[in-house]
């Protein structure tokens, strides 16, 4: 009986720890920036929402590497500040940056050598600055 409890009261907190993981991974890490030409771009690692009204404009990689791989907050940074400028280049509002994961097959990070990919949008209906 004790056991069964246990079992249950394990599942209940892993069920809730996704359940916050799943409401808060629809806006990871997607902030508002400002380009050199002033024009506002949001960036970061979620897909813009449906109701944004979104056409995508392009794809392009990143360099991301073993640096990357070694130093994630600098290398999101750098993708970061790269991905705003050229979103406003090509008049997009909108670049979603999808990092390499994290992944290794008996100690060895399998995407070691890969970069990150960033998708340009432009969007009708983006929120105010601030609430995204």
């Amino acid at each position: 009986m004790l056991r069964n409890s246990i079992v249950v009261g394990l599942l209940a907190v892993a069920i809730a720890g996704c359940s916050s993981v799943q409401n808060t991974m629809g806006r990871l890490g997607v902030k508002d920036y400002s380009a050199k030409s002033g024009q506002r771009v949001m960036a970061g690692q979620a897909e813009p929402r449906s109701e944004y009204s979104c056409q995508k404009l392009a794809q392009e990689r990143q360099d991301w590497g073993i640096k990357g791989n070694m130093d994630r907050t600098s290398a999101m940074e750098r993708v970061t500040t790269l991905a705003v400028e050229s979103a406003a280049s090509r008049k997009a509002n909108y670049a979603h940056i999808n990092t390499p994961a994290q992944a290794s097959v008996m100690g060895y990070n399998v995407n070691a050598f890969k970069d990150a990919e960033v998708t340009y949008y432009r969007c009708a209906n983006l929120p105010p600055a601030g609430k995204g």
